[in-house]
C-alpha cells in the first residue's frame, strides 16, 4: 500500500526535531527519534518494509519490532489525517 502526505502540510527538522505544521487544522505537531525517521521515509516515497528496516538499524533493535512499531506509528498518522493511503 502506497501512503502520501497531505500536501497541505509543511514539515521541517530542526535541531534534531520534526515540526509538522498543519495550517488548516491550526496544529503543529512535533516528532523525534523513530517517529520522525517513519515520516521522512513516507516524505521520500519509502514503503512500510523500507522504513521499518531504516529504523531497525538505526536503533539496533529487531526487524519484528521495528516493522511493528513502524505500522503502529503509520495508523496514527492515518487517523489523524496526516497522510493517506494513494490511490491507485
Amino acid at each position: 500500500m502506497k501512503l502520501i502526505l497531505r500536501k497541505d502540510l509543511a514539515f521541517r527538522r530542526i535541531a534534531g526535531e520534526l515540526f509538522i505544521v498543519d495550517a488548516a487544522g491550526s496544529r503543529m505537531h512535533e516528532l523525534n527519534g523513530a517517529a520522525a525517521l517513519v515520516w521522512e521515509g513516507l516524505a521520500a516515497g519509502r514503503d512500510e518494509a523500507a522504513i521499518a528496516a531504516a529504523i531497525a538499524a538505526e536503533y539496533d533493535i529487531d526487524a519484528s519490532a521495528a516493522a511493528a512499531d513502524t505500522a503502529a506509528f503509520i495508523k496514527e498518522l492515518l487517523a489523524a489525517g496526516l497522510i493517506a493511503k494513494a490511490e491507485k
